[in-house]
């Protein structure tokens, strides 16, 4: 059988959320109109059983908020008796020491959001800092590998050295930092966009930091290659500038729905109709990368580059091949 699917899954178990995070990308938070129901759990055993057939080696659970869902373990469970490795997305406010037993033989990535430390209830409506970075502590002390996802915005630009120094402190294997990009509640936020300054003083000291801790780190939403200031300066820090949607991974949604990113509002097809994608236009400008803005094409680096993240483009000025909204940000 043709493996027509990418290898990475990224699928949201539910809408439901405990955070009010100002960064939310996710479609339904800002288009009532999305609505999701939520695939009970055999229907996801069949989704994940489906995709593995069809050439995904691994699976990350997000939501929402995953743990949201009480059945949660169970289908992570039963995505790791299938031979795949597997990941978890957490805002971390429902994770407790018993769930962390749960989880601590089954060899997952558990990546947990820490979107500020001084600022962490102005990013998400919540006071949980302390039981985060405690979170961070107790998975170390239980040999679980964690990520500490950063979703980095104007008002907590000023604490990232603190940002990312407190969950690698308290024991995390890993950063993971996503420039804020308006989709979903963001795009009531629109002010918290970071400059093109702004975000090379973002690569700055997440470099400075990991090269002091001996750790590494990537950037999770490509960046136009051309606003980066010295692009071979960061060795600790990986930036990418090119789309991986559809290339190497894809999302489904609450309701079963293909999209090409977590991004996309755009539902391709059902998780059962995969011949679909083969001829959708949508999913084969993904795959052709026939998606670069306009005012890109002539640019000498374009082989290293997409023009940052499509999806966002589409999201905030109607085309994928819009510019990223980053380049319309005047520096201050």
């Amino acid at each position: 059988m043709k493996k027509i699917l990418p290898k990475t899954a990224v699928i949201e178990l539910t809408s439901r959320c405990n955070h009010a995070c100002i960064f939310c990308s996710c479609p339904w938070e800002y288009n009532l109109d999305y609505k999701n129901t939520e695939l009970p759990k055999e229907t996801w055993f069949e989704v994940i059983k489906n995709y593995i057939e069809n050439g995904v080696k691994h699976i990350t659970f997000t939501g929402g908020e995953p743990l949201m869902r009480e059945d949660v373990i169970d289908i992570v469970k039963y995505a790791k008796s299938q031979g795949i490795s597997v990941g978890l997305i957490s805002n971390g406010r429902k994770i407790d020491d018993d769930f962390l037993l749960k989880i601590k033989d089954l060899d997952i990535l558990l990546s947990i959001s820490v979107p500020g430390i001084e600022t962490f209830k102005d990013h998400t409506g919540v006071d949980n800092i302390d039981h985060v970075l405690n979170l961070f502590k107790a998975c170390k002390n239980l040999g679980i590998k964690t990520v500490a996802n950063i979703a980095v915005t104007k008002k907590n630009l000023p604490e990232l050295y603190e940002n990312i120094s407190f969950p690698l402190i308290n024991g995390a294997s890993y950063v993971l930092l996503n420039r804020f990009l308006p989709g979903g509640r963001g795009m009531f936020n629109k002010e918290f966009l970071l400059t093109n300054d702004e975000i090379n003083q973002m690569l700055d000291i997440a470099e400075e930091v990991l090269e002091r801790a001996g750790m590494q780190g990537h950037v999770g939403t490509e960046l136009p290659y051309c606003i980066i200031k010295d692009p071979d300066k960061y060795k600790r820090i990986h930036v990418g500038t090119k789309c991986s949607a559809v290339k190497m991974f894809f999302v489904t949604d609450p309701s079963g729905y293909i999209k090409v990113c977590n991004h996309s509002p755009e539902r391709i097809c059902k998780w059962n109709e995969l011949d679909k994608l083969i001829n959708h236009s949508t999913w084969n400008r993904y795959k052709q990368s026939d998606y670069i803005p306009t005012m890109c094409k002539d640019c000498k680096n374009l082989d290293k580059c997409d023009g940052g993240c499509r999806e966002a483009a589409r999201v905030n000025y109607g085309k994928i091949d819009s510019p990223d909204p980053c380049l319309f940000c005047k520096n201050n």
